[in-house]
């Protein structure tokens, strides 16, 4: 190098940086003593050193670093090594990301970079800058390029500032759509997780005690392993680091192994793969509740602006999942409410329904509307479209009407033809209603609300008997009903007008106890012991007592009642209704005494129809005896025999229920094993099971089971009911005959997989006379009386029968059920 100077003059100005050079050795460097350095490289250097801004220059061959004071914070723990190094040992890090833009400018090329990210390790641990630079190349007094010079400005602030608000903006939109505490804390978790570049952000609970903390969720970018779902002792991370967080202390470990504060709990960090962390705590009434977690794999520095951003998004998580947890509370005492009206609305007496729109579609109907339409498939349905009979009658234009005014419409015995279910012809109703709009709160209508009473019978009493005025009313209050409601314990709260203005109460008179004065005195002590029941059990509860009416005369009425249930299973409240039965019970009387002479008429008929049937089948033999060549003499005598038999059993059914039903059967009972009731009635079906090649299988308990009975009347239960699998299951098809224990009940259960039941017959199938479609495969079949006797004799037993099946063509389950004796064989001497 050609010597310009022989004094260090333009070092004077440096600084520390100055002074450094000037006493520095140089004797080793390429660059030799400063007082050689070229001209160009003097100029520069003075240039630099008096400057503010972060300067440096590189020069030579070895790409030798000079620089300022201003860029020794961003050289940190390198600083004062790195003065007169090789560039590429101050920078190894990143020497990769800068060594092509220093080629291009020691090519000649000024270069120019915005807000270029870096990943530098100043202080010991990775961090990510980022600098605005421009590189410039340095020429010789030959013209060459023989260096560089670099000014540059850090904008990590700027930028992280930036990305700070795009984050928040981020945040926000996020949790705003939120409304499940776990979801806010997982959302929140990964945003703030990508937004630093951790390895692991989580949630976790810290319980009553403040000794064990639960992470709920969190997320990890793949380097750590998830904590969901895992309780750890609060003590395994360290005193020190506990006691910052019981005091409200954001924690910051950028080393674990070697901070003070928790290098001898290493290992449980390491545990859980964490070798930095920030965790910021959340304080409610004075305690520790809840914890943010950041997790890192590797040491971090973490900077203020982390633990500033960590604690952020902890205050804002927080106060989004305590508004979550409002809402969500708010929601289901609303749910609670919405109940205890729905089931005062679907308990209400008369018919009730909600329509909207201009269509009138249902968004509700309780069970007396359903009752009086047909059990219709109403909601979300336009009214004209699943009422079409109503056409022409005027109810759809008054609907119209009172949806365009805002005014209501009301009607008595109004006449109203329906149908019992859609396709059935109408028949004609009376309702009193009521059709009252809806109004909002722009004062617009959005529906119509319907309530109203069927008083078809009370109008054809009316019409019929031609009662006065004062008749009329009492029948009106007969078949009205008392909605009520009490408190948890039993008592009628103020506000229940139904039950005072049936029984004349007041209300002081009928609040806390005092509606018992109501029930007859007879009755009382039954009613507190059903009340008392359901009140401690906390189960619905029916019963029937006598209630005195406004007037003074005792009414039959049945009441029921149900709990709604409160949060903390005590219920909250009851509501019930009393629904006056006194018609009912002198029709069931009426009803009673004509069940009676149909039985009596039964027994006749069965009586007269069995005598000529012994003549009938006597010449049926005789004329098979005699000697008669001609084959259709042969062909009707069996025919005659086959009918005369199957009529015979028919009879000796239809004998049996008449029997039954008059209580005139007396079982002969004895303690039998279950074994010789299905051997017995498997020998008499095995004839027709044979004929029609059906595959029998018989699972016995491994335990012999014994029952109380008539064996002859239990065989012909089990009979009937493989003699009607049989007859129900197609040529070649399977039978299953099973006997077992069932909690403690001997159950027999005899399933086939014929022709099945149709659900709609289910319900009734055991009443006497019921029967299916008549189909080819169901030729064979009798009165419907077959599996009424079943029943009955059944329920002689002390025992219950059901049926079922998954409908047509997929077979059919009886199941007889029995009380079981525990005795051995030896006990009963067999």
């Amino acid at each position: 190098m050609q010597n310009t100077s022989n004094n260090l003059a333009f070092l004077s100005g440096g600084g520390e940086l100055g002074a450094l050079m000037r006493s520095r050795d140089w004797s080793g460097s390429p660059l030799g003593p400063p007082q050689d350095w070229p001209a160009a490289l003097h100029s520069v250097v003075s240039l630099m050193l008096g400057s503010k801004f972060p300067m440096f220059v590189i020069w030579g061959t070895e790409l030798t670093c000079l620089y300022n004071d201003g860029y020794v914070p961003i050289l940190g723990v390198r600083h004062p090594q790195a003065l007169g190094s090789p560039f590429i040992r101050v920078w190894p890090e990143i020497w990769k990301d800068i060594s092509p833009l220093i080629d291009r400018a020691l090519s000649g090329q000024a270069i120019y970079f915005d807000n270029l990210p870096l990943t530098i390790e100043s202080h010991g641990f990775p961090e990510q800058i980022w600098v605005t630079f421009s590189y410039s190349p340095i020429r010789d007094e030959s013209g060459a390029v023989a260096g560089m010079f670099c000014a540059f400005t850090e904008t990590t602030t700027q930028v992280l500032a930036e990305r700070r608000q795009a984050f928040q903006l981020e945040m926000t939109d996020r949790l705003r759509e939120l409304g499940e505490p776990d979801d806010i804390t997982a959302v929140a978790a990964e945003l703030l997780g990508r937004h630093l570049g951790v390895a692991r952000v989580g949630y976790a609970e810290i319980d009553a005690a403040g000794e064990r903390f639960r992470v709920t969720r969190d997320w990890t970018n793949g380097s750590a392993a998830s904590l969901a779902g895992e309780t750890r002792q609060l003590d395994d991370f360290g005193p020190a680091a506990v006691a910052a967080l019981r005091a409200g202390e954001t924690l910051r470990l950028d080393d674990i192994v070697t901070d003070v504060r928790s290098a001898a709990y290493a290992d449980a960090y390491a545990s859980i793969g964490t070798r930095s962390l920030i965790v910021v705590p959340l304080i409610r009434a004075g305690q520790l509740s809840a914890i943010l977690y950041l997790h890192e794999t590797v040491p971090r520095r973490w900077s203020e602006v982390d633990a500033a951003l960590a604690e952020e998004v902890a205050e804002r998580t927080w106060a989004t999942v305590e508004r979550a947890r409002a809402e969500n509370a708010l929601k289901q005492r609303l749910a609670a409410e919405g109940e205890r009206l729905r089931m005062m609305f679907a308990q209400a007496p008369g018919f009730i329904a909600v329509l909207r729109g201009p269509d009138h579609v249902f968004e509700l109907a309780n069970a007396a509307y359903l009752h009086l339409v047909g059990k219709r498939d109403l909601v979300g349905k336009p009214v004209r479209e699943v009422m079409p009979e109503v056409a022409g009658q005027g109810f759809f234009e008054m609907l119209d009407h009172v949806y365009a005014s805002a005014t209501s419409v009301s009607a008595h015995d109004a006449p109203l033809m329906l149908q019992a279910k859609l396709g059935a012809p109408p028949t004609r109703r009376f309702v009193d209603f009521i059709f009252q709009p809806i109004i909002e709160v722009d004062q617009s209508v959005s529906g119509i609300f319907v309530e109203g009473y069927d008083v078809t019978q009370r109008k054809l009493a009316s019409q019929a008997l031609q009662a006065s005025e004062a008749r009329y009313r009492t029948l009106v209050e007969t078949i009205s009903a008392v909605i009520w409601h009490t408190d948890r314990h039993g008592n009628l709260l103020p506000g229940n007008l139904s039950w005072a203005k049936f029984t004349g109460q007041s209300e002081a008179q009928y609040v806390k106890q005092g509606w018992l004065d109501a029930v007859h005195p007879d009755d009382r002590a039954a009613t507190i012991q059903s009340w008392q029941t359901a009140l401690s059990q906390l189960t619905s509860y029916t019963t029937a007592f006598r209630l005195r009416r406004h007037d003074g005369q005792y009414r039959h009425v049945v009441s029921s009642a149900a709990p709604v249930h409160s949060d903390d299973d005590l219920g909250a409240e009851w509501i019930g209704n009393c629904t006056d039965v006194t018609e009912y019970r002198r029709a069931e009387e009426a009803l009673r005494d004509t069940d009676r002479r149909k039985d009596e008429f039964l027994a006749m008929l069965a009586h007269e129809l069995r005598n000529p049937l012994a003549p009938i089948s006597t010449a049926a033999q005789i004329l098979k005896m005699i000697r008669v060549d001609e084959p259709r003499v042969q062909q009707a005598s069996d025919i005659i025999q086959r009918q005369v038999k199957h009529m015979t059993s028919l009879i000796d059914d239809l004998f049996d229920v008449s029997r039954v039903g008059r209580g005139l059967v007396t079982l002969e009972r004895a303690v039998l094993e279950l074994q010789q009731i299905v051997s017995g009635a498997v020998e008499q079906v095995r004839p027709l099971i044979e004929k029609r090649q059906h595959r029998l299988t018989i699972q016995m308990a491994g335990e012999p089971l014994y029952v109380e009975g008539d064996k002859t009347r239990l065989v012909q239960v089990l009979a009937n009911l493989l003699n009607n699998a049989a007859k129900y299951t197609p040529e070649g098809g399977e039978i299953m005959l099973r006997a077992e224990t069932i909690d403690g009940h001997a159950e027999i259960t005899v399933q086939d997989n014929g022709v099945g039941i149709a659900a709609q017959l289910l319900p009734d199938i055991f009443n006497l006379f019921m029967q299916g479609e008549r189909s080819s495969d169901r030729s064979g079949g009798g009165l419907g009386v077959g599996l009424a006797l079943v029943s009955n004799l059944v329920r002689l037993h002390g025992g219950e029968v059901a049926a079922h099946s998954a409908g047509k063509g997929k077979g059919s389950v009886f199941t007889v059920t029995l009380p079981r004796l525990q005795q051995q064989v030896g006990d009963i001497g067999i």
